[in-house]
This record gives structure tokens, sequence and C-alpha cells, in this order.
């Protein structure tokens, strides 16, 4: 087991105590969310509803894998190992039943498929939702090399499977294809974001084609990182994409951080990550009545509230919906954090020991919204009579809730010793 850090043998004890079980149900809602039969990850945890959803997401399956390495990590499920070949297997077609939608010419993965037949359902063929499974894939691989070798294998498997060139649209400006359609890549989206995860993925599997390296090397390697479009907040420089008039949404900068080696090890990477914090931050500063621990501009469902899901960023966040788990991303360069997270909990949102015996019903809800902790929240109704009890976690989203505690309390090199290099 990886030693601890000094941020977290340091944490008082209540606050510790906090952690440990904030950190331990970051994992305990994937398995909540998954399929025992094909180890397939369910899109989102229904609060209010019967899980595991018979959605799969694809994403949320490569996530799914991460979090099984910290599970076997921290000693809490003796079958992580047998859990992650079973999904491995299930997306290369090796359980019975299950085929799981795969564009035919390429080998790219559906968005969403049926937890239990593998069927598109009704979705795009998607090339960051393949990269998201394929980096969850690789990371477990390295974690179970030795006690399970087979995870490895498949694996690589899974990410021979794929031809990356589809992906590459502009080689020049980074432009990458978001979705392939009859074998073919389409809606192109122009650098920074996400897809750089996408761009990794393909340079690793097929280093010799010369499109896909000058992909990387033109817009993604370590040296060309201060050259990608930036927008300022007040004299901070972030990271944005072609419309350096508008911020992105925290988590695109997270996922980068935690999921590709390069930028996990980066200072410039670093840099910018902690500009990108600092930004969020201040942001919720200026809002009116707002406590010093909410912020958080992270992605997710509002449903019951101000309509569907939606990946909110600085000046386009409507409502004003705060994401713990956004918090928690930005731990490694703002251990902080971590009171800002305790402060929520212990004021506003104890989840594990609510009680209000004048209104069962309301502790019934509460108590369901927040079971796994905390999450997405309306500050501004946190404290009214009729509140918002969140009915769905989408776990792509809850991802930088298990990646931010585990580099907390292990350090970064839980990552960076298990991302698969070029």
């Amino acid at each position: 087991m990886s030693e601890v850090t000094d941020f977290y043998k340091e944490l008082p004890d209540k606050v510790k105590t906090f952690f440990d079980r904030q950190y331990k149900d970051s994992y305990e809602l994937f398995e909540a969310s998954r399929n025992p039969r094909t180890g397939l990850y369910a899109d989102a945890y229904m609060t209010l509803g019967e899980n595991p959803d018979t959605r799969c997401s694809i994403a949320a399956t490569g996530v799914g894998l991460i979090s099984l390495a910290v599970a076997d990590m921290e000693g809490w499920d003796e079958k992580a190992a047998e859990k992650a070949q079973l999904t491995l297997r299930a997306c290369l077609g090796e359980v019975e039943g299950c085929e799981v939608g795969r564009d035919e010419k390429t080998g790219f993965f559906a968005h969403f498929v049926d937890m239990e037949t593998g069927e598109n359902i009704h979705s795009e063929i998607s090339t960051i939702d393949t990269s998201l499974l394929v980096a969850g894939a690789l990371f477990a691989g390295q974690h179970f090399k030795e006690k399970k070798p087979k995870i490895s294998e498949l694996a690589t498997r899974l990410l021979k499977s794929i031809d990356w060139r589809v992906v590459v649209n502009d080689k020049e400006r980074g432009v990458i294809n978001m979705v392939v359609k009859d074998g073919e890549g389409t809606l192109p989206l122009p650098a920074y974001n996400e897809y750089v995860m996408v761009a990794y993925l393909a340079r690793l599997c097929q280093p010799e084609d010369q499109d896909i390296q000058d992909l990387w090397n033109n817009n993604f390697a370590e040296g060309q990182i201060r050259n990608l479009p930036q927008i300022h907040y007040r004299d901070i420089p972030v990271l944005t994409d072609h419309d350096a008039s508008a911020f992105l949404s925290s988590f695109v900068h997270q996922f980068p951080f935690y999921l590709v080696p390069e930028y996990a090890t980066s200072p410039t990477y670093r840099e910018f990550y902690r500009n990108a914090c600092m930004a969020d931050r201040l942001k919720w500063k200026e809002l009116n009545d707002v406590a010093s621990y909410v912020w958080g501009y992270g992605a997710g469902p509002n449903d019951g509230l101000y309509g569907g899901y939606h990946a909110d960023k600085i000046n386009n966040a409507p409502h004003d919906i705060a994401s713990a788990y956004i918090v928690a991303g930005f731990l490694p360069v703002y251990p902080a954090g971590i009171y800002d997270l305790y402060a929520l909990y212990r004021l506003h949102i104890p989840y594990d020991v609510y009680t209000n015996p004048e209104d069962q019903e309301d502790e019934r809800k509460f108590r369901a919204a927040y079971k796994y902790g905390l999450h997405r929240y309306s500050w501004w109704h946190l404290e009214q009579p009729e509140r918002w009890y969140p009915t769905a976690v989408t776990l792509i989203d809850w991802s930088s809730m298990l990646y931010g505690l585990t580099a907390f309390k292990r350090g970064m090199t839980f990552f960076t010793e298990r991302l698969v290099k070029g």
C-alpha cells in the first residue's frame, strides 16, 4: 500500500474522520452503479430511484476500472481484480449475451449502451468516451499487472482494437473529431479541451502514424502547452478552447491532469491547473451571500430544479449550482479545499448523520440524495423549507471526487505510476 501524504497525516481528527468516510464513499458510489453480471457501469447513480440504472456510460465504465484500482490499494474490495477483468471482457465481447456497441470499421464505442446486452442506446460513437474507457483500462492494467496480468493483456487488446487515425481533423491546429460515423470522423472540435486524452491515446497506440504524431507534437506536447488558447480571469491566465472569450468548465482541466502522463507531471500544466482553481474560487466570491467554502464550476444534472444536464463555467452557470467534486479534484494544488468540503458537510450536508424528526420525508429524501456524500448542490436551496433533492449523480463528473481524494491521501504518484507512457 502506498504511503500517505503529510497533508493527510496532519488533518485534525474530525476532518480525518469525514475524509475517510467521503473517500471510501467515492468508491462505494461506483460499486452501487455497477452491473454485477457484465461489470459495466451506469451513467448515473439514481439517488431517489433503483440502481444500477439500465443505461451504461462507456466513460463511466472507464472510471469504474480506476475505482477498482483505488479499492484494491485501500483494501476495500478483495474482488477488485476479478471485477476489473470481467468489465474488460465485457467490453471486448467475451461475456455471453453482451456485445457492447461499437463502430464496425474503427472500433470506437457508443457513448451509452444497455447494461445487460451492450446494445447502443440511440447514442453517438464517441471518441472522448472511448478514450475514458481505454484510459481506465490501461490504468487498471498497470495497477493489477502483478496480481492479475491478464487485465493488462485485455487493456492492451482494447487499446489496439481501435483505429485512432479518424480522430485527426487538423493536425496543425489541434482539431479532433468528436464523433465517428460509418468509419469517418465528424464534429471537429479545436483545442484546448479534455480531448487531449484522445490525442494521447492515439499516439500511444499508433506511434508509426505521422498525422497522429503531428497532432500531438504540434499542439499538446509539454512544450506546446503555453501556446494553447488562453483567457484571463482578472490577471490570471487560464487555458481555454478556440473561443478565447469564454471559460471552460473546471472538469476540462481536471481530466487531463489525472489521466494524461505528460500533463500529470508537467510543471507548466500544473501552473495552469492552479490558475484554473484560483479563477473558479475567486469568481464564486463575487456572488452575494455565498460562503467562502462554496465553489466548484462542474458539470452535472439539475433535474427537478433548473432543467437538465449542464456544464457550468465562469460566466455561464445558470442559478449558480456548485459541484463539490470539483473542489476535491483541485486538492493537489489547493489542499486547503478539504476544509471547504468539511465545512459544507458539517454545516449543511451532514449526509451520514442527518435527522429531521419533524419531517421524516425530508430526512429520507435528504439522506438518499446525499447517500454517498457531497456532490452537486444549490447553495440557495440548502436552508430553504422546500429544498432541492438531487435525483442523480453522473459518474463521469463524480470521478473528480475519487481522483482528488486519492491524490490528497496517497499523492499524485498513485496516478503517475499507473499511467501508461508513450
